[in-house]
C-alpha cells in the first residue's frame, strides 16, 4: 500500500506486515491499511512462501525492501516489522537477525522460536525495540509462553514494551496499531 498523498521528496517510513500461519499477505494487509493511511506509512505484507513462514521467506522480505526502496523514497531507518501468530514469531527470527534492516520489531501473539538461540539473535536483542503484545486468554500460545519470551528478551538487554491484553485470544489485536505506531514514531 502507498497512500495517495504519497510524495517523493520525503523519506516514507515502512510498516512490514507478517500474516499467521495458512494467511495470506493480500488479507493481512487490510489490518494496517487504515493506520498505515492515518500515519503515512508504506505498508508490505507479503504472503509466505508455503503455508507459513520459513527460512526461504527471509530473503524475499529482504528482496522486497530493496524493490522498495529503488521505487519510493524509503526511510532506510524506519522500518518496521510485525505479525501474528507465526508472523509474529518470525518478526523476532528475521527482525533480530537484520537489526540493520529493522529499526524495531512488534510480534503479536506469537513465540519465541528456538532457532533465536542457535543463531545469535540473542546477542543482536541487546538495545532492539520490540513491541511485544500477547492476549492472556490465548489457546494456541498460551500466555507464560508469552511470559517467557518477554523474560528472555529483557535478560538479552531489548529494550521491550510488553502489553498483556486481558480479553484478547488468539487473533490480531487491531486497536493496538495507534499506539505501536505511536512507539515506533517516538523511538530516536
Amino acid at each position: 500500500y502507498v497512500p495517495e498523498d504519497y510524495d517523493a521528496s520525503r523519506p516514507w517510513p515502512v510498516i512490514v506486515a507478517l500474516h499467521g500461519g495458512s494467511g495470506n499477505g493480500r488479507d493481512f494487509l487490510w489490518t494496517w491499511v487504515r493506520d498505515a493511511k492515518r500515519a503515512g506509512y508504506l505498508l508490505v505484507a507479503p504472503t509466505a512462501v508455503g503455508s507459513t513462514w520459513g527460512e526461504v521467506d527471509e530473503l524475499g522480505i529482504l528482496d522486497m525492501l530493496s524493490w522498495l526502496r529503488g521505487r519510493y523514497h524509503v526511510a532506510g531507518d524506519r522500518v518496521l516489522l510485525t505479525g501474528l501468530s507465526d508472523g509474529g514469531t518470525f518478526t523476532l527470527v528475521y527482525g533480530l537477525a537484520h537489526t540493520d534492516v529493522f529499526r524495531a520489531l512488534a510480534p503479536c501473539c506469537g513465540v519465541f522460536h528456538p532457532v533465536n538461540f542457535a543463531n545469535g539473535n540473542l546477542d543482536r536483542a541487546r538495545g532492539t525495540p520490540i513491541y511485544l503484545v500477547h492476549g492472556a486468554q490465548d489457546f494456541l500460545f498460551p500466555v507464560q509462553r508469552a511470559h517467557m519470551t518477554r523474560d528472555t528478551l529483557t535478560a538479552a538487554g531489548a529494550h521491550l514494551t510488553y502489553r498483556e491484553l486481558a480479553a484478547l485470544s488468539h487473533t490480531y489485536p487491531r486497536s493496538e496499531n495507534a499506539a505501536i505506531l505511536e512507539w515506533f514514531a517516538d523511538l530516536p
